[in-house]
């Protein structure tokens, strides 16, 4: 590919057939995206756009564990530690520009999910015109609870929900089956985990056409989701919410202890981004916004304090810097958040 293709195999792109074939091939590491493999997909899109040989794009991954658990968080906080600050800025900037690069891609990208899609990973499988989801696809956005927010434009797929359901699953980290995933409306194509390679196969020798039949519309619903919660996360406060949640019985509960475990402040900033989502409706605004945000985040203690507490000492007892139930003020949060009137837009080119 180029001097940014990643080394050892890391990433797989070669043309098949009418297809433009990508290969997450990372499985000992969940698949995370490094800097190199970022690269190396923008860099296959870009080549691929207006070859008239390609006329899909499919993306898949090996391992079956995981199809991507996320940008690489950790080589975010090593060039942090470092003092290398614009570097970590880059390689989030990098993923949320192939977010967007994917969402505008003139030609369908299959995304092919097998095992959990989280953060970064979940941007990338449903970002694509066509997320095709096995019965071992999971979805999850845990990262309220090492002091970051939901990204990767997560907040505008988020958007499409009914606003106290959206927030449950943002704050909570809550993982989404398939079949949940499908009622949200994220997937419209379920396939069994078996007959993902004969799919792929199909897609790359008779194009689109070989996708299974589309589900039909979802009802943006989450079983389990009753009224005790709907009601608590309809709350404007992470304080509120958790009030609420005391009256409520063992779904309430579990809500409650998700919450007490993540970092409070990203917990606000997460409430915020969420609004700012439904009030903007583009996916570039949601990626300005989440950047702007995540830029400061990252230089903050309970980032830090959350990686320690859950890659390095792994002890899972985060010391953050506020109490669960503390009531962020505008003031607090505003070193977080564009300055009013700022162009909610990627900086640089997509």
């Amino acid at each position: 590919m180029s001097a940014a293709a990643p080394p050892d195999g890391d990433l797989l792109v070669r043309r098949q057939g009418r297809a433009g074939r990508i290969t997450l091939n990372r499985p000992r590491a969940l698949n995370l995206l490094s800097e190199a493999m970022l690269a190396g997909i923008a860099l296959a899109l870009q080549d691929w756009r207006a070859d008239p040989a390609i006329d899909l794009v499919v993306i898949d991954a090996v391992g079956g564990r995981a199809f991507c658990a996320g940008g690489d968080i950790a080589a975010v906080h090593g060039r942090i530690a470092l003092g290398d600050i614009e570097g970590a800025r880059g390689h989030c900037l990098a993923e949320y520009r192939l977010d967007l690069a994917l969402a505008r891609y003139p030609k369908p990208v299959v995304t092919l999910i097998d095992g959990v899609a989280m953060g970064g990973g979940l941007g990338l499988a449903l970002h694509a015109s066509h997320p095709v989801a096995s019965e071992r696809a999971s979805f999850a956005m845990p990262e309220c609870g090492i002091g970051w927010i939901p990204d990767s434009g997560a907040t505008h797929l988020l958007s499409s929900l009914p606003a106290p359901l959206a927030a449950f699953i943002a704050l909570t980290g809550e993982k989404l089956s398939a079949e949940a995933a499908a009622a949200l409306g994220f997937v419209r194509y379920r396939i069994a985990s078996a007959d993902l390679p004969a799919l792929a196969e199909a897609l790359c020798e008779d194009g689109i056409d070989a996708l299974p039949a589309s589900l039909t519309e979802s009802a943006a619903a989450l079983p389990g989701f009753g009224p005790d919660l709907e009601q608590a996360f309809a709350a404007p406060d992470v304080a509120e919410i958790l009030a609420r949640l005391e009256t409520g019985g063992e779904p309430c509960a579990r809500a409650a202890k998700a919450l007490l475990k993540a970092s409070p402040l990203a917990l606000a900033l997460t409430l915020e981004a969420l609004a700012r989502a439904r009030r903007h409706g583009s996916l570039e605004a949601a990626l300005g916004f989440e950047y702007a945000i995540i830029s400061r985040l990252m230089i903050h203690a309970d980032f830090s304090e959350g990686i320690r507490a859950a890659m390095i000492d792994r002890d899972r007892r985060p010391a953050w810097t506020h109490a669960a139930t503390h009531r962020f003020s505008a003031a607090e949060l505003a070193p977080f958040l564009p300055a009013a009137g700022a162009p909610l837009l990627l900086p640089g080119p997509p």
